[in-house]
């Protein structure tokens, strides 16, 4: 499999490339993409200096430039960029969420810092589906072009169109469906239904002069979906007589063998745990996870309970879903959260959010006891109908465990057949691979484990191992004569969405918001007077989120005065240079007394002579 072709080095079969560890490239280039933040222009500078980038070569007329910003080497923020003699298309735009070593940070988008400039080429937004990693960042990137055409399913744009309302954007939407065709500047799109954990999945054919591409979006092979929408194999078989050069496929579940069990398989196990619970039913899930819903509506109504949505999210999701038919409600099942108040807990349930353990959702909520609404109590059921993502297993068995402490019946993955993926296991890729029979691939959507599995089992349906493409976000593949590969990258970090702020948390930011988190903060005022040479008052210590006195910080005291006098004697008189003084006396005498600690240390100088004379108007 090829890791990179510049300048024709080839990294073969074995999945190895530059830096190994069997690493589709190895994650040599993480300091450009995504976990150290969005890259300034000198850090960028230096990354093309030391080789981490190497920038493509100028863009070849008649070729098709594919350009991931996202998705690859991660679940989530999915977003492919597809290039032909000037024109743009982009294929979804999605968020990823936040992991533990990113506090305060609400969203992280792709880097539009690639397409930026050239905005006004973008002939169209393809939207697969309508889950956030493909969806999320649709808003974010309106606002720096509001009328670039979104083309997808009826749900899917519904749900945009919610989302942009939020942000008092009005998209222009073309909705279609499987098989339907569109020109697209010079692009030929066909759409092809396939199955995922949310109705109107879409996969898109891209055609060009300079070759056919298919980028699946997310799916499985669901011979018994609820909606009896299967993935079109048919259409896609005559794609492949066509023939198809390039293959982006799904790679979430190459690793697990075998085939996913159908949707179906689920109600037995979910009529138990209803049959089983003694009091209210809490089940958390995607907000946008409408099948899932609807197989817990259908319960509930079977056992006479009521359904509450709860969560903005949920209950705008399925308002939506509800409203055109995708999904349905029995009459009289669905109360809002008022009129539950006056239910009996065992007549209840609730559908929330929260299935992957975040804080701020209505399940983290309720496991903390912070919801205002819902209480866990004794022998209540709560219900996890969500696949686990990976990276997020701490924080859901956290919350598992806090629900446990609170008496509750914990229904998961763990104990129960809960939950089928949306995504193809390998047995169902090998089978898709054999059907479209593409003459190259190029792995999409997952971690690098994932990539790699993905890339091994189209060598096994007989692709060249010299035609699967382990590409990383950023990296640019041009496919040219129907051969593809890789022939440099572009800076691709992680934009940081926090707040109102876009783009402006930086990694050093994240880096001190870690400190406080785990550290700890110290803070040293200290007076001195520079024409004199000396400190005329403190230092005065300030400390928070430590377990030490301020009294045990007295024998530094006296060193921060000896190296702040020290330094003055020998012509230093600019406070900043004296507060980095006093910030690396102290940093370092916490470390040695401290055990290596690394609170947060915020030094302040203020000079006599400067800064507190008042000055003569």
């Amino acid at each position: 499999m090829v890791r990179n072709t510049n300048n024709s080095n080839q990294t073969k079969s074995d999945g190895r490339g530059k830096g190994g560890n069997g690493k589709a490239g190895g994650r040599q280039n993480q300091a450009r993409r995504g976990r150290k933040g969005q890259g300034s222009p000198s850090q960028v500078a230096q990354d093309i200096q030391e080789g981490r980038i190497v920038p493509p070569p100028k863009y070849r007329k008649g070729s098709m430039r594919i350009v991931p910003l996202g998705g690859l080497g991660e679940i989530g923020r999915n977003m492919n960029v597809v290039e032909y003699n000037g024109h743009i298309l982009l294929i979804d735009c999605g968020v990823l969420f936040p992991e533990e070593e990113q506090p305060g940070v609400d969203l992280i988008l792709p880097d539009f810092s690639y397409i930026r400039p050239r905005l006004d080429k973008v002939e169209a937004l393809v939207l697969t589906h309508g889950h956030e990693d493909h969806i999320g960042g649709v808003p974010y990137l309106l606002r720096e072009r509001p009328d670039i055409p979104l083309i997808g399913s009826k749900l899917t744009l519904a749900f945009v169109e919610a989302k942009c309302r939020e942000h008092h954007i009005d998209p222009i939407m073309h909705p279609v469906s499987g098989r339907d065709k569109m020109k697209v500047g010079p692009f030929n799109l066909e759409f092809i239904t396939v199955t995922h954990s949310i109705p109107d999945a879409l996969a898109v054919s891209v055609k060009t002069p300079a070759g056919h591409l298919i980028d699946t979006g997310d799916m499985k092979l669901d011979q018994l979906p609820l909606d009896h929408k299967i993935t079109d194999l048919r259409e896609f078989a005559r794609l492949g007589e066509q023939g198809v050069d390039l293959l982006m496929a799904d790679s979430t579940n190459a690793e697990v063998p075998g085939f996913v069990k159908p949707e179906t398989s689920i109600g037995p196990a979910l009529d138990k745990a209803f049959s089983d619970a003694k009091r209210k039913i809490i089940v958390a899930s995607f907000s946008s996870h409408v099948h899932r819903v609807q197989q817990v509506v259908d319960t509930a109504h079977k056992y006479g309970r009521k359904v509450v949505f709860v969560g903005r999210s949920m209950i705008r999701n399925m308002g939506i879903a509800a409203d055109l038919g995708y999904l349905h409600l029995p009459e009289n099942t669905v109360v809002d959260l008022k009129e539950s108040r006056d239910i009996q807990d065992d007549k209840l349930v609730y559908m929330c959010t929260g299935s992957q353990g975040e804080p701020m959702a209505a399940l983290g909520r309720i496991a903390d006891g912070n919801h205002p609404d819902i209480a866990i109590n004794e022998f209540d059921t709560v219900i996890l109908a969500s696949s686990l993502i990976p990276g997020n297993e701490h924080e859901v068995y956290k919350v598992i465990n806090k629900l446990a402490r609170l008496g509750a019946r914990v229904v998961n993955r763990d104990n129960a057949a809960i939950h089928v993926s949306g995504h193809s296991n390998e047995g169902e890729l090998l089978y898709f691979y054999n059907i479209v029979q593409p003459k190259c691939a190029m792995p999409i959507h997952g971690e690098n484990r994932h990539l790699i599995a993905n890339g091994l089992i189209a060598v096994k349906t007989g692709v060249d191992p010299n035609n699967v493409i382990l590409a990383e976000d950023g990296d640019v593949v041009d496919l040219y004569h129907g051969q593809a590969a890789i022939v440099g990258s572009v800076p691709c970090g992680y934009v940081y969405v926090d707040g109102d702020s876009v783009g402006e948390i930086t990694e050093d930011e994240l880096e001190k918001r870690r400190i406080l988190s785990e550290e700890g903060f110290v803070s040293s005022f200290v007076v001195v007077d520079t024409d004199k040479k000396e400190v005329v008052s403190g230092p005065k210590i300030f400390i928070n989120a430590m377990a030490e006195d301020v009294s045990d910080f007295q024998d530094v005291q006296s060193q921060i005065v000896t190296a702040l006098n020290d330094a003055m004697l020998q012509g230093t008189t600019d406070t900043y240079q004296l507060q980095q003084k006093m910030r690396r006396t102290l940093g370092s005498w916490i470390g040695r007394t401290f055990r290596r600690r690394r609170p947060m240390v915020v030094p302040v100088v203020a000079d006599l002579a400067k800064d507190l004379i008042p000055r003569n108007r």
